[in-house]
């Protein structure tokens, strides 16, 4: 679990695996804290959470996405003479996701993050961010619903144009 919270964050395995490391050298530190914690696993997945967060910020990576750049990406695909399904399944597109996601506000972004990468439920999101399980339900729908507006903003092929 501490190590799907880190890579859902980092998305680097590597990384996760170093923060993995540091969430359990944290919890042996504040062992007296942990002691206390109503819900242990909750508890750890805290710790995991904003282990891999600090990762981020030591990093300082910081994923600006404009839409030109991703519309340059499609346009290469279907110059190659892709079909939309071909385009939809391959890793380019996997990777124009990712940007995407990236793109998100933070709000958005973790907890899209945590549902998909971390193959997390809402209750679990809720209790890693400290927010209501409502609201994890709510920026999971926005993000949702961000993403497929930038995703089908991408996807429209320009009128008068052949491929």
């Amino acid at each position: 679990m501490v190590y799907r919270v880190a890579y859902s964050a980092l998305r680097r395995p590597d990384e996760a695996e170093d923060a993995t490391q540091e969430t359990f050298l944290r919890l042996l530190r504040y062992r007296k804290r942990f002691a206390h914690a109503a819900d242990p696993a909750a508890f750890i997945a805290r710790v995991a959470w904003r282990v891999a967060l600090d990762s981020l910020r030591r990093r300082k990576v910081r994923a600006e996405v404009s839409l030109e750049q991703n519309s340059e990406v499609v346009r290469a695909m279907k110059a190659r003479g892709k079909s939309t399904e071909e385009i939809a399944v391959s890793r380019e597109m996997q990777k124009l996701l990712e940007r995407l996601v990236a793109s998100l506000p933070s709000k958005l972004r973790d907890v899209v993050r945590l549902s998909t990468v971390g193959e997390m439920q809402a209750k679990e999101i809720a209790s890693i961010l400290g927010i209501p399980e409502a609201s994890v339900r709510t920026r999971l729908f926005r993000a949702r619903a961000l993403l497929k507006e930038k995703a089908s903003s991408l996807l429209v092929i320009p009128m008068g144009r052949s491929t």
